[in-house]
């Protein structure tokens, strides 16, 4: 993939970040190491609408694309989760927030491991697969294992302590799943037919909803009050650099949250915000409106955020 050009706002006061572009297609299993940034764009910060940091609550974890490392949402309290030779990332929290599942490639190979929030009690729960996200009652981790019918990922679940792995069908190529709020459905994207384009599949895996008809979108995250589904897309863009939509969960209304780059959105948990990567973690209302900068030091590129 080519880095996209720099794209350049007239505004009184920019800032320059680095967007990180997702993988477009998979082989056998989700794809060893981590993904790297390709284009550089420019964002409006908040301005007068800048949100208040020291108003928002909760813990955001999120990767620098080797190591898992966490955050107050107020952007206070930084630490660093993992140390390992190898790529860790894709961080995301248990709904208690006792818990972290992520994606290690100890040898190269994808496997999802858990921990403890402070980063203690490591331990993997399966061989094979990345992109885990827990259900909202926290008894089972959606994931994406690889070596499908197509030799592509898929999406599996399974129980949180690792036991109980089975694929659904319909779902080869998937990635990036994410549960409704019911904990009925998973929303994912696939790279089956060159996507990636977005579907919803029953839990038992006895229905699959077709959202291809949106175009191009992935990087899906439902919000906690199910009336609203988050993607990445570069539908706007014929240089490929993404911003966040959000639709209905039927691919109706849907609409551009941002303007100038953005990769991996997760909503804080009462819906009121988004946080997403861009090069640094930022910030906005559900609306679009207020993007702010995490003040995080140190780390480099960062990305998947999940918000606890």
């Amino acid at each position: 993939m080519q880095p996209t050009p720099m794209i350049r706002l007239a505004v009184a006061a920019t800032f320059v970040l680095t967007a990180c572009t997702s993988s477009q297609a998979h082989p056998a299993s989700p794809p060893a190491g981590p993904p790297k940034p390709s284009s550089t764009v420019s964002a409006l910060p908040g301005g007068s609408r800048a949100i208040d940091l020291t108003s928002l609550s909760g813990r955001i974890v999120f990767d620098n694309f080797q190591d898992v490392w966490s955050i107050n949402a107020d952007g206070t309290g930084l630490r660093r989760l993992t140390r390992s030779p190898w790529p860790e990332f894709q961080a995301t929290w248990s709904p208690d927030g006792r818990f972290i599942a992520y994606r290690s490639e100890p040898n190269g190979h994808p496997e999802i491991w858990v921990m403890d929030a402070d980063g203690s009690g490591q331990h993997r729960l399966t061989r094979d697969g990345g992109f885990p996200a827990w259900s909202p009652d926290g008894s089972m981790i959606a994931y994406a294992p690889g070596g499908g019918p197509s030799g592509m990922s898929g999406i599996a679940i399974m129980n949180a302590d690792g036991s109980g792995q089975r694929r659904l069908p319909h779902t080869d190529g998937g990635e990036y799943p994410s549960w409704s709020p019911d904990g009925k459905r998973i929303a994912f994207n696939s790279n089956l037919s060159g996507g990636p384009l977005m579907y919803i599949v029953d839990v038992d895996g006895s229905r699959v909803v077709d959202l291809s008809g949106v175009g191009d979108g992935g990087q899906v995250a439902w919000s906690p009050d199910g009336r609203s589904i988050l993607f990445a897309s570069s539908r706007d863009h014929p240089d490929n650099y993404r911003d966040i939509y959000a639709m209905g969960p039927d691919g109706s209304g849907v609409r551009r949250l941002t303007n100038a780059g953005g990769e991996t959105p997760a909503w804080s948990p009462d819906g009121r915000y988004i946080v997403f990567s861009a090069g640094g973690l930022f910030v906005m209302r559900a609306d679009g409106s207020g993007v702010t900068s995490l003040p995080i030091e140190g780390v480099g590129e960062v990305s998947f955020p999940d918000w606890r």
